[in-house]
């Protein structure tokens, strides 16, 4: 059969859910929030040279930072809603929304920009019938353009991690010259979102982790806390993030038949044993490649595990629950959510009042409540069952480390 690589070189050439608005939106907008605070702490408009030095210093860290983790966040929230095909071609309606969704961003950085330099302006020449009066327009501007200037950068991120996204939709198989990862597993499992943080850092940054993308309507494949957090490294933002195949019921067994060849690592959980799980491990059989199998397993399940799938004789990483996973993710789905509805209608009350009126004041207010709504209901239904205790995670890390090393393909 035509290995992977091969087909995805030669082919080159959903819908999104609810679910999207209330993990990606969120988040992003809670990170903007924390900036907009940072900004007015480090980059007010000074007085003098030297504090413009200072706060020049300031700003551009900031911008570093925002630069290194809000444009990879933005990356793995689109690549979660639109992944790429299985089969290694251009998908032309995911696409078509990213180039949408890049040209609203535009124009967005367009208009800020232009009231940048409007508030630039008003710093170089303030205008007043007195001094008290040009005092008062100056000190707004400092507070508008600092505030302008961090949405400015915030939505050059955004608009970033997008273009990347859109790159990598343009050319599917790039992703997969370096050699990757594969991971399957039964969708809504414990290890759907647990495994994945240690995958990634068993990984070290030399091979990508690739899997099948769940069902969109599947609620715990949101948790923001498993997309944006599980796996991310700084030194290698992009690289650590993983990738979202989608396949379709009739071509699913080819696809994953592609991947297992080319592959350079396969991880299976077998814990849950459904119709498919069962189709892949009679392909992992098949194909005799037990060199570079890692199987998952409940330890709770281990004679089973020895019994029904010694015949893969790859190596087997017996894990075990925790609820620590759901708990943290249920606090920072909250947080993130609730900050994020509040940021949201804080942007929109000030495009549509920029001059803040009492009538703005009570829309925020109002925000501040009925923003909890969302966050609960992000923290009850995004958060998944359960995750892996720490000792199990660092197992997992180690076997996917010691397997790759054994191979001499972990750099």
């Amino acid at each position: 059969m035509e290995s992977f690589r091969t087909h995805l070189k030669t082919n080159t050439r959903n819908r999104i859910l609810v679910p999207l608005l209330f993990s990606f939106l969120p988040i992003l907008c809670a990170i903007g929030a924390i900036c907009i605070g940072l900004s007015m702490l480090l980059v007010v408009w000074p007085l003098s040279n030297k504090d413009f030095f200072f706060a020049g210093l300031s700003f551009s860290a900031l911008a570093a930072f925002l630069a290194n983790t809000l444009s990879p966040l933005a990356y793995r929230f689109v690549m979660r809603a639109l992944p790429l095909k299985a089969s290694g071609e251009v998908n032309p309606r995911s696409l078509r929304i990213l180039h949408l969704a890049i040209t609203v961003l535009v124009i967005g950085c367009l208009s800020v920009s232009y009231h940048v330099w409007q508030y630039a302006a008003l710093l170089a020449s303030p205008s007043g019938a007195n001094i008290f009066d040009a005092a008062v327009s100056q000190v707004g501007s400092y507070v508008a353009l600092s505030l302008l200037s961090i949405i400015l950068l915030f939505l050059v991120c955004l608009t970033y991690g997008l273009v990347k996204a859109a790159s990598l939709h343009r050319q599917p198989g790039v992703w997969a010259q370096q050699g990757f990862i594969l991971f399957l597993r039964s969708f809504g499992s414990v290890s759907d979102s647990a495994a994945l943080g240690p995958l990634v850092r068993g990984a070290s940054g030399s091979l990508r982790v690739a899997f099948l993308s769940p069902p969109k309507a599947l609620m715990t494949s949101w948790d923001p806390n498993t997309l944006a957090l599980s796996g991310f490294n700084l030194r290698q933002p992009f690289q650590s993030s993983p990738v979202y195949l989608e396949s379709t019921d009739d071509y699913w067994q080819d696809d994953v038949r592609r991947l297992v060849e080319s592959a350079n690592l396969v991880v299976i959980d077998t814990s849950q044993t459904t119709p498919g799980i069962s189709e892949e491990i009679a392909m992992l059989r098949e194909h005799g490649i037990d060199k570079k199998i890692v199987q998952i397993e409940e330890a709770t399940d281990q004679a089973a595990a020895s019994d029904s799938y010694g015949a893969l004789h790859g190596e087997i990483i017996f894990v075990k629950r925790h609820t620590l996973m759901r708990r943290l993710s249920q606090i920072s789905g909250f947080i993130f959510t609730y900050l994020g509805f509040v940021v949201l209608t804080v942007i929109a009350a000030s495009l549509v009042d920029p001059m803040w009126s009492l009538t703005t004041e009570y829309v925020i207010l109002s925000s501040l409540l009925y923003s909890v709504l969302p966050g609960i209901w992000s923290a009850s239904a995004l958060a998944p069952t359960a995750g892996f205790s720490r000792h199990s995670s660092e197992k997992v890390v180690n076997a996917i480390r010691s397997k790759l090393d054994r191979r001499g393909q972990c750099t």
